[in-house]
Formats: C-alpha cells, structure tokens, sequence
C-alpha cells in the first residue's frame, strides 16, 4: 500500500506531462509543410500581400486575379498544418475563371505566429483577411465563393455565418466540433481514450490559451452558415475526420448543400484519390452558384 501511494502521485505527474504534450501538439502541428508551392510556378500573375490581425499579427497572403476582368472571387483557407501555397497548388485551376484571395493563418506558412488553435484564433484572421479584402479590392467581395480545407472548412463555417457575402462554399472534410477532433486525432495515432487522456489535454488546451476553443466549432455555426448552397466533401476512408462527422455537419446545415463522398480518399486526399472529376465538380458548382 505504501509503495502504491507512493506511486501515484509519479503516475500523476506522468499523465500530466503527456497531455501537456498532447496540448502542444495541438498548438504546434508536428508535420508543417514548408511553403516551397508560389504563383509563378503556375504562370499566375499576382500581388504580395500584408495585413495586421486585431491582436497585432501580421498575416501574408497573394491576390491573384482572373485571365480576364470578373468581380467572381473566391476565398481561399488551408488545413492545420499547411499554407496558402498548398491550396494554391490544389485550386490554381479555378484562376482561369476566378480571382483568388489566399493567405497563411498564424503560425502557418509566411504569417506571424507561433502557435495555432484549431479555428479559434484562427476566426480572427479570418476577419482580419475579410477586411483587407474589403478594402484592397471591394469589388471582389460583390460575388465572393469560398473554399476551406479541414480547419479551413472549419474557419470558412465560422466565418461565412457572420458574413452575408459569401454566396456559396466547397467545404472539404469539416470537424465538427474541436473536442471531437482532438479525441479523434488521439484515438487514431495514439491510440488514448478520451478519459483521461483527451479530456485533461482539453483542459489544459483551455488553460494555455486562456479560453475555451469549442464554441468556434461548425457544429454550432453551420446553421448560420447555411441557407446558400454548400458542397460538403469528404473521404470515405479519411480517419482523422471520419465520415460520420461531415455527414453529421451536413445533416446540420439547411439547404441548398449537397454532399459528395470520395470513395477510397483518406484525409486531405480526396483531390488525388478523384482526379479529374474533382476539378470537374468544383469548376460545376462555382459556375452554378457564383
């Protein structure tokens, strides 16, 4: 007996050392993508980009406008761990059609930071983005499409339910609420269950930035963000955002929206795993909506 209360409070600061690790792997992403992917590689005329957050970062992006004069935009917003360049690369086929606004979320890519939230701060550079959009060129925001990938569909949901602007939106592989996700990202590569382990790293995650992330979350966005036409896209093998969960979000939101089904795509391939017909599908919806 003495060598077991002995033992706890060891097994105590153990468990508090990992999910204090688990926190930080939230906050600092262990697989970001250098942003090695720019405009000219794919002959697109562009402007380099700077603007301040309200919490005085500052955020870079490009403006890339269309082959020819249009106000049709479209709103651009990468995943955890990835940058504008990533989005760049998958979605530089839409310039031919489409003027494209692409920045780096803090913490990520060019952009001031060091450290990144899941959609909570990430809401504010959101906004941030918006107005100097606003501001640098007001026409573009007339006929203003979106597309968001992973935390980017979960920014794009936030986001579009303040703003009547965005007419419509290609939303790829949605979270539906933070405290899910970062239980499924345990689950998946650690193999931890929720209790302890998801639940005290979301404590401390709340404590380390000094509010709680979980009411930025689609799932209590999507309403408000809904009533203009939305594509929900997912992978049918993707374990990081399981299907169940885009279905649930997609269940959630009020028509027109439509749901496609990548079969064999795991997360943050769908584009791959579909080729063609992916291009062929978005190209579709913008030209329908936008």
């Amino acid at each position: 007996m003495t060598a077991l209360l002995l033992l706890l409070p060891a097994l105590a600061l153990l468990l508090l050392a990992a999910c204090w690790w688990g926190s930080d792997i939230i906050l600092h992403p262990p697989k970001m993508l250098p942003n090695v992917v720019f405009p000219e590689q794919f002959g697109l005329p562009h402007e380099k980009i700077s603007f301040r957050t309200d919490d005085g970062l500052t955020l870079r992006g490009w403006i890339i406008p269309a082959s020819f004069p249009t106000p049709r935009s479209l709103f651009l917003c990468h995943g955890w761990g990835d940058n504008k360049g990533d989005i760049l690369r998958r979605f530089h086929f839409l310039a031919d059609r489409y003027n494209l606004f692409c920045f780096d979320s803090r913490g990520h890519g060019e952009s001031d930071g060091t450290f990144t939230t899941i959609g909570h701060l990430e809401a504010v550079d959101f906004e941030a983005a918006l107005r100097f959009l606003k501001e640098a060129r007001p026409a573009w925001v007339e006929r203003l499409g979106l597309i968001g990938l992973s935390m980017g569909a979960a920014m794009g949901i936030h986001g579009m339910a303040r703003h009547p602007e965005f007419r419509c939106a290609v939303l790829e592989s949605p979270f539906r609420s933070v405290e899910r996700v970062v239980h499924q990202f345990s689950a998946t590569h650690y193999h931890l269950p929720y209790f302890p382990f998801t639940w005290l790293t979301l404590r401390i995650l709340r404590l380390r930035l000094g509010a709680d992330p979980e009411p930025t979350s689609p799932i209590y966005h999507i309403a408000g963000a809904s009533g203009r036409p939305l594509l929900f896209i997912a992978g049918e093998l993707d374990a990081l955002m399981p299907l169940s969960e885009v279905q649930a979000l997609h269940a959630a939101a009020r028509d027109p929206k439509s749901l496609w089904v990548v079969p064999g795509a795991g997360h943050g391939a769908c584009q791959e795993t579909a080729g063609d017909e992916y291009a062929r599908r978005i190209r579709e919806f913008f030209d329908a909506h936008l």
